[in-house]
């Protein structure tokens, strides 16, 4: 074990041993001095030191195990034992997991509509949906009379379309509630599981909201598949990030997975690279690295001015690497991963809009190519909106909880595209806009006849973004290979 490996376990114990009074029934297990375990009646933490080159810094692997469900991990990641702050700082954010987890009660969730009749119907399937994926959540039913007063004992509320005028008064009386619209085609057709992936998105469960999505995406274009593609994409919730990876092996995928990590930061794509490393995977025998990640991306460098987050140039890290790492954002490659799905058109827009989110972003594709436009600009929204100053922007937040908001948040960022680009066809992963036709309707009211592109709903915007990254690597290794 290295030096510095041997100083974080050191740490390690000494950190572990005051948790016996702050987690309830905690016990500290150091078997050797590569492992430590923390271990709770719900779960059990474990830190795993993994040495795969001698000499070289170590793999450290942190996980919590629920004691109900062992095969699913509810806290999974890897780094570089290189930065002792940094190693640091992840075990604290495993044991603010590790404490959530054994604080835990139920979610409960309240549906409300008029009566209570349909929604308890709609209640029972979302339990459905909820125990397939594992979820400790109750779903319960009142009529909106009702609900008003008795919000405060449950985590969220779900208001069915009938009763979407009750929300402000409803967030008015419980500021710190999850509160939005189920969007009337979805309660319409009881799609339980749509309405529940909407309502883990805007609870920033994305982890599990992404395992609803379609996975299924075809690759329709035509591409050189004669390559060991990694491909990582990064989406930032309201509090978290979620990364899924994939890894790309002329064409066929052998290696994926996602990992969901407190708080944001662009050092995690060397925390993911790490979980790659330790699943036997060579990132010097790789043709490429993608990196698909939120923000402004400007050659290899990645900002996000909103968040205060220092810009970083990962061409230090390819450099590191020895390996080409080519860097987009997520919303460009999404718009890829739509276009090479499909062949009937040539110009198409990907509009992303997360629930609550009041300015959306786009990624454009003109004539089968990527517009990303100068310093990366093209399709970043916020920028045009801030010419309306903070109480603007403030009341399009306020829209974003409900379907009719956001119809309306959306139509205006389309038209903006629709009138300079004229796209054939919009992609829509808006979760509070399953219905097309409705959006299409406000669009129409505007365009000439005849004039509105054709309305995709997108529900598997993870997979178009990982399958949008992969085929941009393939181009840019054609390119800089052309230019040798």
């Amino acid at each position: 074990m290295t030096e510095l490996a041997s100083d974080f376990h050191a740490w390690l114990v000494e950190r572990a041993s005051a948790l016996r009074h702050i987690i309830a029934e905690c016990t500290v297990e150091v078997p050797d001095g590569e492992h430590l375990r923390i271990v709770t009646p719900k779960a059990t933490a474990n830190v795993n030191f993994y040495e795969l080159d001698p000499g070289a810094p170590e793999i450290v692997e942190l996980n919590i195990i629920p004691a109900d469900d062992p095969d699913n991990p509810t806290f999974f990641l890897h780094f570089e034992m290189d930065d002792i702050g940094h190693a640091q700082e992840l075990f604290d954010q495993l044991v603010e997991a590790l404490t959530q987890l054994t604080s835990r009660t139920t979610t409960r969730i309240l549906l409300s509509c008029t009566s209570a009749m349909t929604t308890s119907f709609f209640a029972r399937k979302l339990a459905e949906v909820g125990k397939t994926l594992s979820l400790d959540y109750e779903f319960e039913a009142l009529p909106i009379t009702n609900a008003l007063e008795a919000a405060g004992n449950y985590d969220a509320i779900m208001l069915a379309p009938q009763v979407h005028m009750y929300r402000d008064q409803m967030v008015e009386r419980h500021p710190s509630l999850v509160v939005f619209e189920i969007p009337g085609a979805v309660f319409g057709s009881y799609d339980a599981g749509t309405a529940l992936r909407m309502l883990l998105n805007a609870m920033s469960e994305n982890a599990l909201a992404a395992k609803l999505e379609q996975s299924d995406t075809r690759i329709v274009r035509k591409m050189d598949n004669d390559r060991r593609i990694l491909v990582i994409s990064s989406v930032y919730g309201a509090r978290d990030s979620l990364y899924s990876y994939r890894l790309y092996d002329h064409g066929k995928v052998v290696l994926e997975g996602r990992v969901e990590k407190p708080g944001r930061s662009y050092c995690d794509v060397k925390d993911i690279l790490a979980t790659v490393r330790l699943q036997g995977v060579c990132t010097s025998e790789l043709d490429a690295i993608g990196l698909a990640m939120p923000g402004i991306v400007e050659g290899s460098t990645v900002r996000m001015v909103s968040l205060d987050m220092a810009a970083t140039d990962f061409a230090r890290l390819s450099e590191a690497l020895g390996v080409p790492i080519f860097v987009d954002n997520n919303a460009n490659a999404a718009a890829a991963g739509c276009y090479i799905s499909q062949d009937g058109y040539e110009s198409i827009l990907l509009q992303r809009q997360p629930t609550g989110y009041g300015v959306g972003g786009q990624g454009l594709i003109v004539d089968g190519r990527l517009v990303r436009g100068a310093h990366g600009l093209a399709g970043e929204l916020g920028y045009l909106f801030r010419m309306f100053g903070e109480e603007t922007h403030q009341r399009l937040r306020k829209m974003a909880w409900t379907s009719e908001g956001m119809r309306k948040i959306v139509t205006a960022e389309l038209m903006t595209s629709i009138c300079t680009n004229s796209p054939e066809a919009i992609y829509v992963a808006v979760d509070l806009l399953p219905d097309m036709d409705e959006l299409r309707a406000d669009l129409a009211k505007y365009l000439p006849e005849g004039c509105v592109p054709e309305l995709i709903a997108v529900c598997d915007y993870h997979e178009r973004v990982l399958v949008g990254e992969y085929a941009l690597c393939l181009s840019a290794l054609r390119k800089a290979e052309a230019e040798q």
